[in-house]
């Protein structure tokens, strides 16, 4: 029988609470330019995964393992998830979960847009400059004869650019279901494997699922156009895939923090009440 005083990988459910409370108003204490620059971080980390998980995808094409290729570049493509939480930066479908800050009378709904359109412009600056280097670094191949992981990444793409708004929109709710999810837990895990094993499952669900995540997204769609020869200024058409993603991504994050009305509400008491004693 373990002692009281055994090690447990996750808070108590008090601290757990506790710590999800502050989790809105710490996000928006930085100034704009730390936003922007933690954004720009967050849209590289993301273009990490999306990359390793091309590269694993290609290595199985054709084979026998196509279909274990793609779940296990879908586990690996968590490594964009797990340096903005581990390493740090703001990732914007992550900051949904201001949301609790907002609802618990301590953050106002102007600073929580403020966050949210900084964070996302950093991402989309952090993703595309990413993606023009990577597809200048010859990895793809040339633009007359892309190989095997050009062609994939020029396939995604335009796989992407043709989803329909409203199909784009829901695969965006699941997707964020997900990524809240996994950030919620990775937040209550007291060590670094704990929040690594948190994280990787419900990422490689979304993944594998074909779910959208916008800043994900912002990497794919550009780095397949330009391996595919659009010039950068010509890779507007990614939008009409963003924008139902994005607005998919924000309605899956409120969906999956308020439907536990209880736990939010506990939450958003906890909030209230450390604000007023801090005050005092």
């Amino acid at each position: 029988m373990p002692s009281v005083n055994s090690y447990h990988p996750s808070l108590s459910h008090k601290d757990a609470t506790k710590t999800i409370a502050k989790l809105g108003v710490d996000k928006v204490k930085p100034k704009a330019w730390q936003l922007f620059l933690l954004g720009i971080l967050a849209g590289l980390y993301i273009g990490f995964g999306g990359q390793l998980f091309m590269v694993t995808v290609a290595a199985g094409a054709g084979t026998i393992l196509a279909g274990l290729a793609k779940v296990f570049g879908a586990m690996l493509f968590s490594v964009g998830l797990i340096l903005v939480v581990v390493a740090g930066a703001e990732l914007f479908t992550g900051n949904v979960a201001i949301i609790i800050g907002v609802m618990g009378g301590i953050v106002t709904k102007r600073r929580m847009l403020k966050n949210w359109v900084v964070v996302y412009i950093g991402n989309f600056v952090g993703s595309v400059i990413f993606a023009v280097l990577m597809a200048k670094s010859g990895l793809f191949g040339g633009t007359d004869a892309l190989n095997a992981l050009g062609e994939l990444a020029s396939k995604i793409a335009a796989a992407k650019i043709s989803i329909p708004f409203w199909e784009a929109f829901i695969r965006g709710i699941f997707c964020n279901m997900l990524v809240i999810l996994a950030i919620v837990m990775a937040i209550i895990s007291k060590d670094v494997i704990s929040k690594i094993f948190c994280i990787v499952f419900p990422i490689t669900c979304f993944v594998a699922c074909g779910f959208e995540h916008c800043v994900a997204n912002m990497y794919l769609i550009t780095v397949g156009m330009l391996v595919d020869g659009t010039p950068l200024w010509e890779t507007y058409p990614m939008f009409t895939n963003l924008i139902p993603v994005t607005l998919g991504n924000i309605a899956g994050g409120l969906a999956i923090l308020l439907i536990h009305p209880n736990r939010i509400r506990q939450i958003s008491v906890l909030l209230k009440k450390t604000h007023n004693a801090n005050a005092k």
